[in-house]
């Protein structure tokens, strides 16, 4: 089946970026409850890290053992991936938008330079020469989230057997 070898690959390639995000995660969890603001970006990252690793779970252990999974890990599933899926749309969109738009770009660019502190380790030059890669990346990453999540959904109703109580 093409599309499960498809899912795959994505899935391990998703669950690499997923540690790292993991790792941020945790990182900023203190930062976050000195500013309540930043709990909401914090709880979306919470989500997208939680849909990988569960989604991970289902293939591992739900398609490729063929072993009875809990329902929660379903719906899990389910939630974290409507969340993740609205999100990685949103950045897909607004990617292209400026992708499409270098000037818009290069005045966010420009802005984010002057609003540096004089002491600042981040360089003019580091941020025109990063700014296009992380921009393509994003790109990939928020293309790859919406094709996994849709195969995700699709598969959670083909392998819907693998969700129940154990036979004792």
């Amino acid at each position: 089946m093409k599309n499960l070898l498809l899912y795959r690959i994505i899935t391990y390639i998703l669950l690499v970026i997923a540690a790292f995000m993991g790792l941020v995660l945790f990182s900023a969890i203190l930062q976050a409850l000195a500013n309540p603001v930043a709990l909401l970006p914090l709880f979306l990252l919470a989500c997208i890290v939680i849909y990988t690793y569960c989604s991970w779970r289902f293939l591992r252990k739900g398609i490729d053992k063929k072993m009875v999974c809990k329902s929660s890990l379903r719906d899990l599933i389910r939630v974290n991936g409507y969340i993740t899926i609205a999100l990685a749309s949103l950045s897909l969109f607004q990617i292209i938008i400026l992708l499409t738009q270098p000037g818009l770009v290069n005045e966010t660019m420009e802005q984010a330079i002057a609003s540096q502190p004089g002491n600042s380790e981040t360089t003019a030059e580091m941020v025109r020469k990063w700014t296009p890669f992380m921009l393509r990346f994003m790109l990939a990453y928020s293309s790859l989230l919406v094709v996994h999540t849709i195969l995700s959904f699709r598969l959670l109703k083909i392998y819907n057997g693998v969700f129940g109580d154990p036979a004792n």
